[in-house]
């Protein structure tokens, strides 16, 4: 494949795999670099290292000659011969002159004690006296000696001797025998007793060339330099004193190392600080020492730039080659097989996974397809087992294998989950499939996580229930049967208020008693009219056919049924409840009733109350009070016989209510009409309870009973009160006498009137007119 079929645009992929190859090559250039950097690193710490060694080597033979100064200053300032000339002053005797010449030769002994030191004075301030190791002067020839710089005037000179107290260090310009020369100056006072007199002053001068005398062999182009603490130069060699470089306040720290350029020359510049003087010592050194030392480094690296550039070039081609090769293939049969074109322009990978993404959208959507049709395909297998229908020309364990369905021990059993209420999941007509299907889904997924902790589980819609195949993992159990189904049951209820009823079937071995195991949940099932719905029902525990009674009959006598129907048309709820409870319990005791009987018992019971409600709808209102309850159809509507006891329970509530009502207002209306006969004969003497009795053919007793108990009142106290609220109106009239009066109201006998009327309105019949 040559280059010129590759396609070298922008967002190809080949432009993408360049640049990584070529980031890859910086890797080593990079490496050289560092190394190359940490090569000059090294050389710098060796050559500072080098250099920080003889600056110690000189800062310590400098710092110990200059702490043998101090020590002989510190003797001279104690030597009575110098001490006792500090009084003296002018004119000078012959035995001051013998006093100078006495300390001039001690002079002498302490300069011959200290190499380093070139001259000794002493400067008494009280005579303008100063004495050498040589001759005797004054302060004007010590002026021209000892000058820091040329152009210092004498005063500026003398004003450094009129400090109170002076120990210091300071470079100077030494003259003698016509000679200048670069030296330090050591002044050191000599204390007084008393300060305000003029005292004196020891001065050490020392050579800076017996300073530099110190600096340790080094290369012939190092220089060095010492700094104090003014910035001042005390001694250099080779770096003049108005270099950028002598810059005390740049020299931060004990010691550091750094590149400067002076003159248009770069140096590296190496200080260490004195501890006792505070003097910098400094050494440069020329950069080009460091570039001779790297020169062999750069050439190495520079090769390794240049060998990784080749080769990596050459690696580079034959790798794209290479790499481009198959990813080529892959698009051309891509672009053959998926219909899909390679343009121009296009990335390759960006093309590739277009073709597989459009390859795996069309093997997802076939594999959705076979996934929907193959849990319809496995559900109907499911289907067919339960119910004994098995293709025969296919093997079993090939119909298993087919829908991935791997058992794991020939032990089986069936739980059949009937929906008895839906809850959270109640609906309505335009959403019921939806959450019906919802609700299946539920069940099944609350199964199979229930039965897998332990055994497996193999699920499918049969007749608008969930039937589960149970395959037990270990020892079959039907106790675990049983907790499975509590488990299922009691969690919908919780969490949805899904009311189940569930069936067992026994445990069968292999798949040829899967059918036989649904029989019987169904035959459990249907047992729930015995016990009621919202049950676990196990096939085991219904009734066998000895425990059935042989007379396949139930408990149900004629007389009880003619009691029953007596306390309903009376309207007596407790007595005709307690009758049904009796009847209901009796059948259903110990579980020894069939199905078949508790359907008849179901039946006879609600024909039972038709006929009473039959019975009491004689009249208008009782039979629209029947049709508006819809008592019939909730009677018939009941599937088992727990519901049925209920309804019924229901139903002679209102009837008996009903009733009680209906009696209550035939009661009233009697009231009335007794009332209204009162009213109309009570003039008549024979009025009484036995009169009104006869008219309405009723007992005395028992109208009397039945009048109080309506109105609240006696029927005689209401005669009674009814002929003297009369008696009353015609004695306010003032227009017949009591006893005249008295006939009128139905009363033959005046004292019987008197008697009656003083014991309801407490006064006689006489009194009451007066007053009126």
């Amino acid at each position: 494949m040559n280059l010129a079929r590759i396609r070298f645009h922008k967002r190809s992929i080949i432009v993408t795999w360049l640049v990584s190859y070529l980031s890859v090559l910086l890797i080593p250039i990079m490496i050289s670099g560092i190394l190359y950097a940490a090569g000059w690193h090294v050389v710098e710490s060796e050559v500072n290292r080098a250099n920080t060694s003889a600056l110690k080597q000189m800062e310590q033979a400098i710092d110990n000659s200059l702490r043998g100064i101090e020590r002989i200053s510190l003797e001279i300032a104690l030597n009575k011969s110098v001490t006792g000339f500090i009084n003296t002053s002018k004119p000078l005797t012959d035995n001051d002159y013998y006093e100078l010449i006495s300390i001039a030769s001690d002079l002498r002994l302490y300069q011959t004690a200290n190499d380093f030191i070139e001259q000794i004075y002493i400067y008494y301030r009280n005579s303008d006296t100063v004495i050498s190791t040589r001759d005797r002067t004054n302060s004007r020839m010590l002026y021209e000696k000892t000058r820091e710089q040329e152009t210092m005037s004498y005063e500026e000179w003398a004003k450094f001797f009129e400090k109170p107290y002076m120990q210091e260090y300071t470079p100077i310009t030494f003259r003698e025998d016509g000679q200048s020369m670069k030296a330090v100056m050591y002044a050191k006072s000599v204390i007084l007793a008393n300060p305000d007199q003029p005292g004196a002053v020891i001065l050490f001068v020392i050579k800076d060339s017996k300073l530099l005398a110190n600096i340790p062999s080094t290369s012939d182009r190092t220089s060095i330099a010492v700094l104090d603490k003014e910035n001042r130069l005390v001694a250099s060699t080779g770096i003049e004193s108005r270099s950028a470089i002598l810059d005390y306040s740049k020299l931060t720290g004990k010691n550091g190392m750094f590149m400067s350029a002076d003159a248009g020359q770069r140096a590296a510049v190496s200080y260490i600080t004195s501890e006792s003087t505070g003097w910098k010592y400094i050494s440069t050194i020329p950069a080009e020492l460091f570039d001779d030392k790297m020169a062999y480094m750069k050439k190495l690296i520079y090769a390794s730039i240049i060998l990784s550039l080749l080769m990596g070039g050459v690696v580079t081609y034959l790798f794209l080659r290479k790499n481009y090769v198959p990813i080529n293939l892959l698009i051309q049969s891509f672009a053959k097989k998926s219909g899909l074109s390679f343009q121009e322009g296009l990335n390759e990978y960006g093309y590739l996974q277009a073709a597989l993404n459009n390859t795996f959208a069309e093997k997802e959507q076939v594999d959705r397809r076979l996934h929907q049709h193959r849990d319809a395909i496995r559900s109907h297998f499911l289907q067919g087992l339960l119910k004994g229908r098995l293709e025969q020309n296919v093997p079993i364990h090939e119909s298993l294998a087919a829908h991935d369905i791997r058992v794991a021990s020939p032990y089986y059993a069936v739980l059949l989950f009937h929906i008895e209420h839906f809850g959270k999941f109640e609906m309505d007509q335009n959403a019921a499939p939806e959450k019906v299907r919802m609700l299946h889904f539920l069940i099944m997924n609350v199964a199979e996580e229930v039965i897998g902790d332990t055994n497996q589980a193999f699920i499918t819609e049969i007749d608008n229930m969930q039937a589960c195949i149970v395959n037990f993992g270990t020892d079959p159990d039907s106790d675990e049967l049983k907790r499975i189904a509590e488990q299922v049951k009691s969690f919908l209820l919780d969490h949805f208020h899904v009311h189940l009823t569930v069936a067992i079937s026994e445990i069968h071995q292999e798949l040829y008693g899967l059918p036989p195991a649904y029989q019987q949940t169904l035959a459990a099932l249907e047992y729930r009219l015995v016990m009621g719905s919202g049950e676990i029902i196990r096939y085991e525990d219904l009734p066998s056919s000895e425990t059935v009674r042989p007379s396949r009959s139930y408990y149900y006598p004629l007389t009880v049924e003619h009691q029953l129907i007596n306390l309903v048309k009376a309207g007596d709820f407790e007595k005709s409840s307690a009758i049904i409870n009796e009847i209901i319990e009796i059948n259903s005791s110990d579980a020894s009733i069939s199905v078949p009987l508790a359907k008849c018992l179901m039946f006879d019971l609600t024909s039972t109350l038709l006929k009473t409600m039959d019975e009491i709808g004689s009249s208008s209102n009782r039979r629209t009070f029947i049709v508006q309850t819809h008592q019939v159809d909730r009677l018939m509507a009941s599937s088992t016989i727990k519901e049925m006891k209920g309804q019924i329970r229901e139903v002679l509530a209102e009837v008996c209510q009903f009733i009680q009502e209906d009696r209550q207002q035939d009661h009233n209306a009697l009231s009335q009409q007794v009332i209204d006969y009162v009213k109309s004969h009570y003039a008549d003497v024979n009025l009484n309870i036995s009169m009104v009795g006869e008219k309405f053919e009723l007992t005395p007793s028992y109208l009397s009973k039945q009048f109080k108990a309506q109105t609240g009142e006696a029927l005689l106290d209401f005669i009674s009160r009814t002929r003297l609220d009369e008696a009353k109106r015609l004695l306010s009239l003032q227009q017949l006498s009591v006893s005249d009066i008295a006939k009128q109201v139905g009363y033959a006998d005046i004292n019987t009137f008197n008697r009656i009327f003083k014991k309801f309105e407490g006064i006689t019949p006489g009194k009451y007119k007066d007053i009126q």
